[in-house]
């Protein structure tokens, strides 16, 4: 049993013509214009079978042979006893069945992990870095935040001290592990709105704060925000973010996407909206809080409603639970 292969010796770039003789049983023959050679086929290394593309035999003095008549070495091989490499994933890709098969639990696999696996290990990751580390990296961003969408607050010394006050008044019941501060800025591109970062920094706009009608509105938002620093949720939206790129990255080879993401990750915070899940969280806490403070949560309700004809306002995406289902919960009393 004879077939035709391509051989490179090392040496040289020159690919050489040549045959491959199979006729003794534990042999590799390698026939050339210059003579023979012959390789005991346990010290041969060869590739596995992936369709119709060439199969490498690596012979032990680093003659390397390709080869397209993949039956003809696989025929080889079993006669001699040897185990075929590849034959089981040669024998699945060329089944359709198998294929769509593999792309269906590949997918479903990939989604599993993207919905419930990474968020889940995000979660647990999250609570197990120290409140000091994420403050540096809180502290970062918002410095970078301050030199691309964000400018001078312009609002009054009165403005900002009754806000504060506010503040107090929300942080006070909440861990003391947190070193929480209020920031106010000023952005047309964000409109109205208010963040949180990890290290327990609220930001809150100019926009949103001239859009508040009664005190107790302005406070149910801040409410809302710390109970996001209390979840850890930009800390644990960052670190999916970075681990689904990470994927990626793995999957695609594509390393660019680190240094990608490490360039995004102020913006994600302003542009990446929470999940569901990290908005009824949120919501939940600000419930708690004003019910615990005596205030009707009316006053929540009342700003979404207001809020819900903004685009760029506080959380109205399709990620975020609808406008009805935030209003009926805070329509409990």
């Amino acid at each position: 049993m004879e077939c035709a292969a391509d051989c490179y010796d090392g040496r040289k770039s020159e690919k050489q013509r040549v045959r491959l003789n199979f006729s003794q049983r534990d042999v590799v023959t390698v026939v050339t214009d210059q003579g023979e050679r012959n390789y005991p086929i346990r010290e041969v290394v060869v590739s596995p079978r992936l369709g119709g593309t060439a199969r490498r035999l690596e012979m032990p003095d680093g003659l390397v042979c390709e080869v397209l008549d993949n039956d003809a070495v696989d025929v080889f091989f079993r006669l001699s006893g040897t185990e075929v490499p590849g034959r089981l994933i040669d024998k699945l890709e060329s089944k359709l069945r198998y294929v769509i098969i593999a792309v269906v639990m590949t997918s479903l696999v990939v989604w599993g992990a993207i919905s419930y696996g990474i968020p889940l290990l995000a979660k647990h990751v999250a609570f197990m870095v120290p409140v000091t580390a994420s403050s540096v990296l809180g502290k970062d961003i918002l410095v970078a935040l301050d030199k691309t969408i964000f400018s001078e607050s312009k609002l009054s010394d009165t403005e900002i001290e009754e806000a504060k006050v506010l503040f107090s008044r929300v942080t006070d019941t909440a861990d003391p592990e947190y070193r929480f501060k209020l920031e106010f800025r000023q952005s047309a591109r964000i409109g109205p709105n208010a963040f949180a970062l990890p290290t327990g920094t609220i930001i809150v706009t100019d926009e949103l704060v001239q859009l508040i009608a009664d005190a107790h509105e302005l406070e149910s938002i801040l409410a809302h925000e710390v109970g996001h620093v209390v979840y850890r949720h930009s800390l644990r939206q960052l670190i999916q973010a970075s681990t689904i790129s990470l994927v990626i990255m793995a999957v695609t080879g594509d390393i660019s996407t680190v240094s990608v993401l490490a360039g995004s990750l102020p913006t994600l915070l302003t542009e990446t909206y929470y999940s569901r899940e990290f908005e009824r969280e949120a919501d939940e806490y600000s419930h708690e809080n004003l019910i615990n403070s005596g205030i009707s949560p009316i006053h929540f309700t009342n700003i979404l409603n207001r809020m819900s004809d903004s685009s760029k306002g506080l959380g109205f995406p399709s990620t975020h639970p609808s406008v009805d289902e935030r209003l009926k919960m805070f329509s409990k009393k």
